[in-house]
């Protein structure tokens, strides 16, 4: 059986127009075979098909899809029905066996909710729509299969189904709970390891302004544990610093200059901002409008040592609504990314990237499928990916220049910055080894300079294991 859902099909000579021209806009022999150039919006020609199929179905829900998480664990994947909506379905409980009862709110029109299987054979559980605490219509059954073989993802990308039908990486637990925790002397190893840096590059410098400046953002479990079950909840010893706590204090101990971003989203929730204007409902990264947030704190920082150098605003980006398919935490739990879906805002620029950008590498990772990577580089209203560029400049030599640590979770700031500089050199993703010979890339022999005037490294919590490395 099938009902509805939406599957765009883009038209092949259309995406390879595309692909074509903005590759003759690419550094020459840069961009890997395995990567493209996609452009997100489907012509008007382009065709619309709906089908899918479910598991099991009533006037109010459907079932699609149960997916194993572990042998006795699965994910329950389904859809109210627009009778459930008119009539204010919002919930659904999952029964099954002596004493299994999940209740959840639902995203929108669709539940994600996790059940335990009573035994080790497959098991037969019943769906009830609820308008709060109140049943609506009958209950719905099907099955659940036992899967020996199901297991968690070795590839460090597991993810959890919280309360609410939302989902996270399971390593962010791990994080709020501060169960990854440093020993005072790794911690103290940090603190020395960041200090010295910033004295070699002082001293490469010779006088001349250099300053190094570290962004960290949180997991979102951290800006928002409500979306933690309560039997996760009660594991946290709030007496304990957290990975992220640990390290914010130390570097804030050096000459570096550091931008806490739980204290600027913890203000955005505080004014009346959802967390998921923040933060992807279906996927790991954050919003292009929390990009921006990292962006503009940045050039703060700038902006207080060198007066030429001003920060966009809000007010030089159209706000664009995308209806567009689920991100990576969808794919990464093996549900159907075209049935889980959500709607994304993009900051696409008034002013265009490819006037003032030169000797850029663009190119997106089409397999990971994640919007917000993309930006706008011309004037028309193709979103390209920004994925990884190398020296990007904009001949604007009044401006600073900058080098650019980062993860992807800063790919959006990280352009923004580009642009409102003058030359910025990127490290490629993933990439923390801070070196001398990287800020040396920029040297200009009439200013007497051999050294870039800002390092910026910006660290998401989930990378901290990663970008700072200590001894055991």
């Amino acid at each position: 059986m099938k009902f509805e859902r939406r599957r765009i099909a883009l038209l092949t000579i259309a995406l390879l127009a595309c692909t074509a021209m903005l590759f003759g806009a690419c550094v020459p022999n840069e961009a890997p075979d395995d990567r493209k150039l996609v452009s997100l919006n489907p012509s008007d020609d382009a065709e619309v098909i709906f089908e899918s199929e479910f598991l099991a179905e009533n006037e109010y829900m459907t079932i699609n899809d149960v997916v194993s998480v572990t042998p006795t664990n699965v994910a329950v994947f389904g859809r109210l029905t627009e009778m459930a909506l008119d009539e204010g379905v919002d919930s659904v409980r999952i029964t099954g066996g002596v004493d299994i009862s999940a209740h959840e709110k639902c995203a929108g029109d669709y539940f994600i909710i996790a059940v335990d299987l009573p035994g080790t054979t497959a098991a037969t559980f019943a769906a009830t729509a609820m308008k709060g605490e109140e049943e609506v219509g009958d209950p719905l059954t099907f099955s659940a299969p036992y899967d020996a073989t199901a297991e968690e993802r070795l590839d460090g990308n597991s993810v959890s189904v919280g309360k609410d039908s939302r989902l996270y990486l399971t390593a962010y637990l791990n994080d709020y709970l501060g169960k990854v925790l440093y020993t005072a002397s790794q911690v103290g190893e940090i603190k020395s390891t960041v200090a010295s840096t910033y004295k070699a590059f002082l001293s490469r410098a010779k006088g001349n302004q250099i300053d190094l400046i570290y962004v960290f953002l949180p997991d979102l479990t951290t800006m928002d544990p409500s979306i933690l079950h309560e039997d996760d909840l009660a594991q946290k010893d709030y007496d304990l610093l957290t990975r992220y706590q640990q390290i914010v204090t130390a570097v804030s101990g050096t000459m570096a200059s550091v931008v806490d971003m739980q204290t600027v989203l913890q203000a955005e929730l505080d004014a009346g901002k959802d967390i998921y204007e923040l933060y992807r409902q279906t996927d790991s990264h954050p919003t292009e409008y929390t990009s921006y947030l990292m962006y503009r704190e940045v050039m703060k920082h700038i902006s207080a040592l060198d007066a030429d150098a001003t920060a966009y605003t809000l007010d030089d980006f159209d706000l664009v609504t995308k209806e567009v398919k689920g991100g990576n935490l969808v794919s990464y739990r093996e549900l159907d990314a075209d049935q889980i879906g959500e709607t994304i805002t993009l900051l696409k620029p008034k002013f265009s990237y490819a006037d003032g950008v030169a000797n850029t590498r663009v190119y997106m990772d089409t397999e990971n499928g994640d919007y917000s990577y993309y930006t706008t580089i011309n004037s028309t209203d193709a979103y390209t990916g920004g994925a990884e560029r190398n020296v990007i400049k904009t001949e604007r030599t009044n401006l600073p220049n900058v080098l650019i640590y980062r993860d992807e979770n800063a790919i959006g700031a990280s352009l923004m910055l580009a642009n409102s500089l003058d030359q910025t050199v990127l490290a490629r993703c993933g990439d923390f080894n801070i070196s001398l010979t990287d800020a040396g890339q920029y040297r200009d022999k009439e200013e007497g300079k051999s050294i870039v005037d800002f390092i910026v490294v910006f660290v998401s919590e989930s990378s901290m294991g990663d970008a700072f490395i200590v001894s055991d």
